[in-house]
């Protein structure tokens, strides 16, 4: 299993609650605000295939979202 990473682009974006999540080299997901509440959208891969990462990892990088969020 490869660690999520989990950017955050831009003072607009953390105000929008936008933070990217990446497996490697490929973007698979974002947050977003959605009436104050963080929300995730899980994007399949260019291939169609599914995106799998583990309990552990995803509640890391999620904890890790709105750590860099509030830190702007």
């Amino acid at each position: 299993m490869t660690e999520i990473e989990v950017r955050v682009v831009s003072a607009e974006a953390a105000d929008h609650g936008a933070a990217e999540f990446w497996l490697g080299d490929r973007l698979f997901g974002f947050t977003r605000l959605d009436d104050g509440e963080l929300v995730l959208t899980i994007e399949p891969l260019e291939d169609g295939r599914a995106i799998s990462v583990n309990a552990h990892s995803l509640h890391d990088a999620l904890a890790e979202a709105k750590r860099l969020l509030a830190s702007y």
